[in-house]
């Protein structure tokens, strides 16, 4: 991904962003302030001192090439993943095997490698079941289909993860949250904060290509592509509009994970 981003720090203490990523546009704006350097992006693994910084409304953003990184892990335990549009969802358990039952290897082939929760598949969410009805939007908005199956951490943080991928690399976003911060008003999307919202977000970040539902694009007369909202609900998965902007662009991979 082009942009050199901004410097690391040695040792973080806080997250490179905090706030509450609602849709894809919000992911999009992350990663488009972390491609122009006005947030830095995580160039390792985390160690576990620096887990402590993990709280309702950090953000996460990294390269896979650059930091390393294939499998996030945090250290903390969570249900199987849930699709929601262009993103994965997982609600924090009580405890190891609350949610996950018996132990099993990562859909990369790896295990726990910290001791701790295993570490997830980034790779981008392709299928979903059927979806709630549009009188629950709001809540599948949060939680999706984690609702009440597993033995969910009360007062637990939820995870939403997001990733496209540019020229060959895979780029991705962590994002944590309680639903209470999100509700009361605490947490704020990049779309509700003027320096955020104003980006332009990059072409390569909208090719259809890196999502399961494309959001609205409209290309301008400089033939550039310019992020224009979400996709409508009824036609989510109606992708072929936006596949002619991109005529170009290879077809969603169907691969389970990273390698």
């Amino acid at each position: 991904m082009s942009g050199t981003g901004a410097p690391a720090p040695a040792a973080w203490t806080e997250p490179p962003w905090s706030g509450w990523i609602e849709t894809t546009g919000d992911a999009l704006l992350i990663l488009e302030a972390a491609r122009r350097g006005l947030i830095p992006r995580v160039t390792r693994r985390l160690v576990d001192a620096e887990r402590r910084m993990i709280t309702s409304g950090s953000v996460f953003v990294f390269d896979e090439d650059e930091s390393g990184i294939k499998r996030w892990t945090d250290g903390c335990f969570w249900s199987p993943s849930r699709i929601l549009g262009n993103f994965l969802l997982y609600r924090e358990t009580d405890k190891k095997g609350a949610g996950h039952g018996r132990r099993k290897a990562g859909r990369d082939g790896s295990d726990d490698d910290d001791g701790g929760a295993p570490g997830e598949s980034l790779s981008r969410p392709r299928t979903e079941g059927a979806g709630a009805g549009v009188d629950r939007q709001k809540e599948r908005t949060l939680v999706g289909s984690l609702t009440n199956s597993y033995k969910f951490k009360a007062d637990g943080l939820m995870k939403k993860t997001f990733s496209v991928t540019i020229a060959g690399t895979a780029q991705h976003l962590i994002s944590y949250y309680k639903i209470t911060d999100v509700t009361s008003g605490r947490l704020r999307a990049p779309s509700s904060l003027p320096e955020l919202a104003s980006l332009d977000i990059a072409a390569p970040l909208l090719a259809p290509g890196n999502f399961r539902v494309p959001p609205k694009t409209e290309v301008g007369l400089d033939g550039v592509p310019r992020y224009r909202g979400e996709a409508d609900e009824l036609a989510c998965c109606n992708v072929s509009r936006s596949r002619a902007l991109y005529p170009s662009s290879p077809p969603p991979s169907t691969s389970s994970s990273p390698t």
